[in-house]
Order: structure tokens, then C-alpha cells, then sequence
């Protein structure tokens, strides 16, 4: 595959992703698709065998980049508050509203459905860990991670306005309880600074 076909298929994906975030699941059609990305359908054609072809792979992709890579970089993170804070400011900066279509069409579409159960167990896992790495107390870190999944897939079905700035001010106090259960007190300063929201 050529670096100008690997560019336009990516755009293809970042299309979808818009669609679905501004129209939801039934508004992700070629015609819009192909108009967005301003080519033709043979162009889309060219570079997806079918409408299904693209539509598995906008998932998939949608996998890999949004949850995928994520967790590589927490793992990799070695200080256990630190991979706490990326984990919650990635959640807080993910596509929520085109998230929310993608569970919309995770409810008729099975292999949607497979990839969202996969990306929600994958979320979990690592939020999990992390929390493990961080309390030292499994119990207490398997609460906070299931409070902190229910809090984002919530978040993401809520109707009306969403404002990730109350995402985030809810996931830090889950963080805090963290932090606190670890007996870090002392490090809730380092992690965040509450007047500045995220950090750079």
C-alpha cells in the first residue's frame, strides 16, 4: 500500500468518525462519506472491497487508535500515579459523541458489538491494573475502575450537551479516592492541579 493510499483510506476513518459523531450511526452513509472526503465512490471502491469492508474496518481502527495504543502506553508508564493520569486524561479526551453511535450500532450490528465488548473489556482491564499498581488493594482498585467505565459509557449516552470538563471533575475525584486509599496523599498535588483542568 503507497503512502498517498495509506493517507486517503485515513481519511476515509476520520470521516467516519465525524459522521458518526454529528449524525450518528444512520447517518454514516457512502454519498456523505465520499462528499466529506471529497472523492468519488470508484475512489472509495478503490480502497475498500465493500460498504461492510470499510465499515469493519472504521472499528477496527477506531480499536486501535482509541484504546489500542492507549493501553501500550499505560503499561509502559512504570510510576503507578502517572499511568493513572494518562488513563484518565485520555478518557476524558476520547470522541465521546461518535463513541455513543458506535454503541448505538454495537445493538444491531454482532461484529460491532464484538469489537465494543472488546474495547470496554480492554478499557476495564487496564483501568484495573492501573488502580491494582497504584492502591495495592484489588478490591478497592476493581470499584474505582468499574465507577470510572460506568461513569465514561454514562457520560457518552447522557442526551443533551456533554461537557468533558464534568467528565473530568468526576473521574478526578474517583482519582483522588485513589490516591487517598493509597495512603499518597502527598502526590494529589503532582498528579493534577485542579485550576488548570488537564494538563499539558
Amino acid at each position: 500500500m503507497t503512502e498517498s493510499s495509506e493517507r486517503t483510506i485515513s481519511r476515509f476513518f476520520v470521516a467516519g468518525m465525524e459522521i458518526l459523531a454529528e449524525d450518528g450511526y444512520g447517518g454514516l452513509k457512502l454519498a456523505d462519506l465520499c462528499l466529506r472526503v471529497r472523492v468519488t465512490s470508484g475512489s472509495f471502491y478503490h480502497h475498500f472491497d465493500s460498504w461492510q469492508d470499510f465499515t469493519r474496518q472504521l472499528v477496527e481502527n477506531w480499536r486501535e487508535e482509541r484504546t489500542m495504543r492507549v493501553v501500550e502506553l499505560a503499561r509502559a508508564e512504570v510510576d503507578p500515579a502517572e499511568r493513572v493520569e494518562l488513563l484518565l486524561r485520555y478518557g476524558v479526551s476520547l470522541p465521546h459523541s461518535a463513541e455513543a453511535a458506535i454503541r448505538v450500532w454495537s445493538g444491531v450490528d454482532p461484529f460491532v458489538a464484538a469489537v465494543q465488548e472488546s474495547v470496554d473489556r480492554e478499557r476495564l482491564d487496564v483501568s484495573t491494573q492501573a488502580l491494582e499498581a497504584l492502591t495495592d488493594d484489588p478490591d478497592v482498585a476493581s470499584d474505582l475502575a468499574l465507577a470510572a467505565f460506568y461513569l465514561l459509557v454514562g457520560f457518552e449516552q447522557a442526551t443533551g450537551d456533554r461537557d468533558a470538563r464534568e467528565l473530568e471533575r468526576f473521574l478526578r475525584m474517583l482519582q483522588d479516592l485513589a490516591l487517598t486509599a493509597a495512603g499518597a496523599e502527598d502526590l494529589m498535588s503532582e498528579a493534577h492541579d485542579p485550576q488548570s483542568g488537564l494538563r499539558p
